[in-house]
């Protein structure tokens, strides 16, 4: 059952290059045209400067992502890991999306205890001194480096491409990942053209270790 949430905050991220590869894929490694849950939850509290440990602080929060139109996807040759030993290695094509414009929309339930995430962000925003990290801000692999992170939401009367729980989307995501225990939570999406409100509206996905 869809949790019902009311938008705290809304963030603009842009991310000059970056891929988040299917589960599926396998020699060829495409890309989906926007992150997965998981990796925009891991962004936000490596962006408060949160321990991996600590990622649970914030569970049961609602995200709604979008972007504004599919990035531009460029190809590239490289060396990708096959398996757990070292010298399973070979090179592969691989696709990168570039140029991502990403919207998050971030909230709390209303049930919810913990610290709010959205009023912890908004104050880093303002306040960015106030924050103890180390290392760049990155969305997904540590060498997609994130370009900016703004307070600032699109106009209502947009359309934008948003990511839709669905059970019968195609789209196979994780929604949460634990590293200690290499488990992980994953959910059926489909993208959705939509205007700002409405599609909003439906794409609230509560990211918690179990639905």
């Amino acid at each position: 059952m869809m949790q019902s949430f009311e938008p705290e905050l809304c963030l603009r991220v842009e991310v000059p290059i970056c891929a988040f590869r299917p589960y599926e894929s396998r020699e060829y490694q495409d890309t989906h045209p926007l992150p997965p849950p998981s990796a925009v939850y891991g962004m936000l509290l490596s962006f408060l400067g949160v321990q991996r440990e600590e990622k649970s602080r914030h569970a049961g929060i609602g995200l709604a992502l979008a972007i504004e139109s599919e990035p531009s996807r460029s190809r590239v040759f490289r060396k990708l890991r096959r398996g757990k030993d070292l010298e399973d290695i070979r090179p592969d094509y691989q696709d990168l999306l570039v140029g991502l414009n990403l919207w998050v929309w971030i909230a709390t339930a209303k049930d919810q205890s913990n610290p709010s995430l959205p009023i912890a962000i908004a104050d880093a925003l303002t306040h960015p001194e106030m924050v103890m990290r180390s290392g760049g801000l990155s969305l997904g692999e540590s060498s997609y480096l994130v370009d900016s992170v703004t307070r600032e939401c699109p106009d209502e009367q947009a359309e934008l491409t948003f990511l839709i729980p669905d059970q019968k989307g195609f789209h196979n995501l994780p929604v949460w990942i634990d590293h200690a225990t290499n488990s992980r939570r994953r959910e059926r999406f489909r993208f959705d053209q939509l205007p700002v409100t409405q599609g909003r509206d439906q794409a609230w996905i509560t990211v918690e270790p179990t639905p």
